[in-house]
């Protein structure tokens, strides 16, 4: 299968060997989780859906430089012969990455550190503030395609002013006045200022770790022709693939996040793009495969009800059905007994509602007789759904 324009849901590592053939990517960017050892919680974008992921290696460092070579080293031979990777870290691991990216593209493949510098807050009583992103620009081979103009900000004000006098501005044979101010602005450096994207932004998505698509733009358009394909193995939300998609180039998508491809899929969709999804779950197998977020997220999806907004405290309910709020529960569960259903049922009243939504991947008898005596002797209906019936693509009737 061709893959251009294709999201993949799944391990990169695995994507990529399965896949993606050799020399197919004329621009490869990646923003892998930092070394960070931090917890992320975050609410999607419309407060419905909830994913969490934990950025660590148990491991240490030298856990993280081997996911980060086998990865490298195929994005490597997808890369083309005349291609550029962008390497999105922070200080955490930016030492060894460079190190890497030395050791897999060579010394002599290396072009620009860029410094991403942005203002924010929380300072330090015993170091300086950490402001910056590092972001590594290696070619492939000594062929590579750079057009300034794609990152070309305007002349400060005191320079215009100053080139605007001639007087003083003819040094030998040559003329520094006006004229030469090239019309799109200055040649871009590699120190870029430029705000991570606001809480209250229309562009943000709620995904922890969002870059702003004004980066993504600098480094397509610099770095890459129309019609030319660019590679993120590490989608997340798919800011690269929406720049891509906007400046007319093509692309591939990868993520392990069920989450995140569905949130990808559905940005894609603003920007008229139905593009195929290799990797989704097909089988009751594949779903329990999923990280627990992500497999609480696809059952909401498939009965087509939302997240519960609330990350603790929750009562044991994980969603809700749309119109009347019916609340649900998922489990992993083989045999769910009674105990489940007693648990439920008072949340079910705590909601003040007189219906709810058990799934999971089978029930035992205690389940189902106290299903049946609660609606028959208290009117109060909590329905046992299978993970197969879900797959089988399930209906609440509401």
């Amino acid at each position: 299968m061709n893959p251009i324009n294709t999201l993949y849901c799944g391990d990169n590592l695995e994507i990529m060997r399965e896949y993606i053939p050799d020399e197919c990517a004329d621009l490869i960017y990646i923003d892998p989780p930092f070394f960070s050892k931090r917890h992320y919680a975050v609410i999607w974008g419309d407060e419905a859906e909830r994913r969490s992921f934990e950025d660590t290696w148990e491991g240490g460092i030298e856990s993280y430089i081997g996911f980060m070579e086998v990865r490298l080293l195929e994005l490597r031979r997808i890369l083309k012969h005349d291609g550029a990777i962008f390497v999105h870290c922070d200080w955490h691991a930016s030492h060894r990455i460079r190190t890497l990216l030395d050791k897999i593209f060579g010394e002599n493949r290396f072009l620009n550190e860029i410094i991403w510098y942005y203002r924010g807050g929380g300072v330090s009583k015993y170091y300086f503030g950490r402001r910056h992103d590092n972001i590594y620009f290696y070619a492939k081979s000594d062929e590579w395609f750079f057009n300034p103009d794609g990152a070309r900000l305007p002349y400060a004000v005191a320079t215009v002013e100053r080139f605007s006098h001639h007087i003083g501005n003819v040094r030998g044979a040559k003329d520094y006045g006006e004229q030469s101010l090239h019309p799109e602005g200055k040649h871009p450096d590699d120190v870029w200022e430029l705000q991570p994207i606001a809480p209250s932004a229309k562009e943000r998505l709620g995904y922890p770790t969002q870059k702003p698509e004004k980066l993504l733009e600098r480094i397509i358009l610099s770095a890459s022709r129309e019609g030319d394909v660019i590679l993120d193995a590490f989608c997340g939300c798919g800011t690269t693939l929406a720049v891509a998609q906007k400046t007319n180039r093509r692309w591939i998508g990868i993520d392990i996040s069920y989450t995140a491809i569905e949130l990808v899929k559905e940005r894609l969709g603003k920007l008229g793009v139905s593009s195929p999804i290799i990797g989704m779950p097909t089988t009751v197998a594949d779903a329990l495969k999923l990280q627990p977020f992500d497999f609480q997220t696809w059952v909401l999806k498939k009965l087509h009800a939302y997240a519960s907004p609330r990350k603790v405290g929750d009562m044991g309910i994980d969603g809700f059905t749309y119109f009347i709020q019916f609340p649900i529960q998922i489990k992993k569960s083989e045999q769910i007994g009674r105990n489940i259903l007693d648990n439920f049922h008072s949340a079910i009243l705590r909601q003040g509602k007189k219906k709810g939504f058990i799934i999971g991947l089978s029930f035992g008898m205690g389940a189902i007789k106290e299903a049946h005596r609660l609606k028959n002797s208290e009117d109060i209906e909590i329905i046992l759904v299978t993970l197969q019936e879900v797959m089988n693509d399930y209906r609440i009737e509401e």
